[in-house]
């Protein structure tokens, strides 16, 4: 059982065991900033979410514009 105290005792197990942690909570952070960042797009800037991409307001606006426009200029 002196080899496992040793293990545990040594320098590398809480290097690695330090490093994982601090590796789970960046991920963890990373993790949330997708989703705020998502939710953002959604609710803040009105953007789309449709077929499993994010399509912004602009192109909405544009597509209606444009839409708009070649119904006026069928009714002429």
């Amino acid at each position: 059982m002196n080899w496992v105290d040793r293990i545990l005792e040594s320098k590398a197990f809480r290097t690695i065991i330090k490093g994982t942690f601090w590796g789970c909570i960046a991920v963890a952070l990373l993790i949330l900033f997708m989703i705020g960042s998502f939710l953002f797009k959604i609710y803040i800037l009105d953007y789309r979410f449709d077929d499993g991409e994010l399509h912004p307001p602009i192109e909405a606006s544009i597509n209606e514009k444009l839409s708009s426009m070649n119904k006026v200029l069928q009714t002429k």
